[in-house]
């Protein structure tokens, strides 16, 4: 089974709350359902000034904006565990989570500042090292540290520099102000100005970083490779990547950690791909391995590197261009670990840009995109030759693809747009033509104004042999048999209240769970419905705008709680539906969940909050939550709805306050809510 994305394979979105109000809400609700129990209030907490917003934080500490201050809560016991007074009053958008770290960054005018949510330290403040420009900033946890590269206030070329910094003292390790220096002989005339011109590019340009190991740091800049001593900072060696003309900076670069030969990492660049000696930055092979096209992506499969192409700008496209339809033809290949030769004589001709691989067994399922249109064919990785004469086009884009047990089927599911259904088919491999003759298909909008991709996109689960799907074209179950490829309705259709579809679905002993923003639906096995309850939601814009946020905040926490696994996650995850993928990440979460080495360099508070959230994360949250009117028609509640049951298990009074301002936390069951101007309530639920 292909996994749709890695985030996903960690942290299923299990939290669901109302986008839209329905338009004419009738409440049906079971006749005998139980009254739910009130949410114990664990604690109240008084702040300082009124409470403009809330946040919850991947590493488990509650972020709370006043008049007066920003202020990091302590969960559990409802105090206040530090204040930063010069962040007070900032908009919502301008606190963020450093991708790839449990860290959050804070920007206002003339002031960057990266801080531990747990305890409040600063890593990182801008005002210290006087840097006017932050260019690029990464988080390395394999050496506990913080790498930013940046320009000194109002100066000019020659001004950058490249800090580290301790995660936890934010302490400065070290600085290094040389990495634009010159390597090559400095010339002069023209050749000496276009070196300067290179040269400051460079230190405008955001490095490519790469953590290899804990000792070694790689970065890429304009004017070359380097390998950095992660204990000083010196750089240790340097290479020039071999363009297809001698002192062209190269373009499109990107580095890859080796999954399988520690002694190596792997960089793409232009229409090449090339390893390189961590040891001493001496290139393992004799020469690149080459592409038509520019490199989009690497898949390390165990029969070679499969290197996927994407179709560069007509006027910057190496080799003979071919050009069908305006579209830049590519071509893919394979390459060989030992020494980087390609195992097919001529790169495999591809209509597009080839931008996944998923990796079933020996073959790889390809997605090429050619103009918004996608294609898919079977790579036999080994032999570097496609099982399909002539790419297949598909509804949508790829979102899952599996081989039946013969090998003759490809089995797939596609992501819908504004524009185009998805659909469920079956792709013979020897004829290359569907299976289904009425495929499974999405519903499509209207118009592309009222376009949610949640809402019409096929949702589906996997128990056994059987794949479910509901299609929100007919609203109706579909079960599929990966075994044979054949598929049937099951039962009639399902139709949800106030004009909704289904945003997830789940499968749980109880049956088949579907989830929209004020329906929940339990489904048999054999498509009958077991329970559906539809509570409205209120009609006051005040309501929903707060509900955009929590949903807004919550796409945030998740997709950072996912790349705060680890550095290696994070340049993984630019695949994120392959095997490395899923390989890659089952270690670090191996390692996160024991509080290993991704942890290194975290605060002993944010590692301990990290790693026991992790571990409550991996248990599929039971309930869901919606906002609906109290049945006492006084004020509005939010409900915690059982998904096995479709009863209501608690309830929160959210009063009559036209823009509530209140977070809920699934991982750790809590819902805070502002409850007076500088009062936070903390429900345990």
């Amino acid at each position: 089974m292909i996994a749709v994305s890695a985030r996903r394979t960690l942290l299923p979105l299990s939290l669901v709350v109302a986008l839209h109000a329905a338009a004419h809400a009738q409440a049906t609700v079971p006749a005998r359902a139980p009254a739910p129990a009130g949410a114990t209030a664990a604690w109240t907490l008084k702040l300082k000034g009124d409470i403009r917003w809330q946040q919850v934080t991947p590493a488990g500490a509650l972020l709370v904006s006043t008049d007066e201050a920003l202020s990091g809560v302590d969960i559990e016991r409802g105090v206040v565990a530090w204040e930063k007074p010069e962040l007070s009053g900032l908009p919502a958008d301008s606190v963020r989570i450093v991708e790839g770290s449990l860290l959050m960054e804070a920007a206002r005018p003339g002031l960057l500042l990266i801080f531990d949510p747990v305890t409040g330290a600063a890593v990182f403040d801008s005002r210290r090292p006087g840097l006017g420009q932050i260019v690029t900033r990464r988080v390395l946890p394999q050496s506990g540290t913080l790498l930013v590269h940046g320009r000194a206030a109002g100066a000019g070329a020659g001004s950058s520099v490249v800090a580290l910094y301790d995660l936890v003292t934010g302490e400065q390790r070290w600085a290094n102000a040389a990495l634009f220096e010159q390597t090559d002989p400095k010339k002069k005339g023209l050749g000496g100005l276009m070196q300067g011109l290179v040269r400051a590019a460079s230190e405008a340009t955001a490095l490519e970083v790469l953590q290899a190991g804990p000792d070694m740091i790689v970065v890429h800049t304009l004017m070359g490779l380097r390998g950095l001593d992660a204990r000083t900072g010196a750089v240790r060696w340097s290479a020039a990547l071999p363009t297809a003309r001698a002192g062209n900076p190269a373009r499109h670069v990107r580095l890859y950690p080796s999954l399988n030969k520690p002694d190596r990492i792997y960089v793409s660049f232009d229409d090449r791909l090339m390893a390189y000696r961590l040891a001493d930055g001496q290139a393992v092979w004799s020469k690149p391995a080459t592409v038509e096209g520019w490199v989009h992506d690497i898949v390390e499969h165990p029969d070679g590197i499969v290197i996927l192409p994407e179709s560069p700008p007509a006027n910057q496209a190496t080799g003979n261009v071919r050009i069908v339809n305006g579209v830049v033809q590519t071509g893919l290949n394979v390459a060989r670990y030992e020494d980087g030769t390609t195992i097919a004589g001529k790169p495999l001709r591809m209509r597009g840009t080839v931008t996944d691989a998923m990796i079933v067994g020996g073959s790889a399922v390809l997605a090429v995109d050619a103009e918004s249109r996608t294609f898919v064919n079977v790579l036999d990785v080994a032999t570097a030759t496609v099982r399909l004469k002539k790419d297949v086009k598909i509804k949508g884009q790829l979102a899952y693809a599996e081989l039946t047990p013969g090998g003759g089927g490809l089995l797939y599911i596609s992501r819908p747009d504004a524009a185009t259904n998805a659909e469920v088919n079956v792709i013979d491999l020897a004829t290359g033509e569907p299976n289904f003759k009425d495929a499974i298909e999405s519903g499509k909008p209207l118009s592309s104004g009222d376009y949610n991709a949640a809402r019409y996109a096929l949702h589906h689960v996997v128990e056994g042999t059987t794949l479910y799907v509901f299609a929100s074209h007919d609203h109706r179950l579909y079960a599929i048999d990966r075994n044979a490829g054949t598929f049937r309705a099951l039962g009639g259709e399902i139709k949800l209240q106030g004009g909704e579809d289904p945003v997830d679905m789940e499968i749980r002993p109880a049956g088949i769970v579907l989830i929209a923003p004020q329906n929940l639906v339990v489904v048999a096995r054999d498509g009958q419905v077991k329970q559906q309850v539809y509570y409205p939601a209120p009609q006051l814009p005040g309501l929903l705008r707060a509900l955009y946020r929590i949903n807004a905040m919550r796409a945030g926490l998740y997709g950072a709680a996912a790349s705060a696994y680890g550095d290696a996650f994070a340049q993984a995850s630019r695949t994120a539906t392959d095997s490395n993928a899923r390989r890659i990440t089952g270690q670090l979460a191996t390692a996160y969940s024991q509080g290993g080495a991704q942890l290194t360099g975290y605060s002993h508070q944010a590692a301990a909050l990290a790693s026991k959230r992790f571990r409550a994360s991996l248990t599929v949250p039971g309930s869901v939550f919606m906002l609906t009117r109290a049945p006492e028609g006084n004020g509005n509640v939010l409900l915690q709805i059982d998904k096995d049951s479709g009863q209501p298990r608690a309830r929160v009074d959210l009063g009559k306050e036209r823009e509530p301002v209140y977070a809920v936390d699934d991982v750790a069951g809590m819902l805070f809510l502002r409850t007076a101007s500088g009062t936070l309530v903390g429900y345990r639920l």
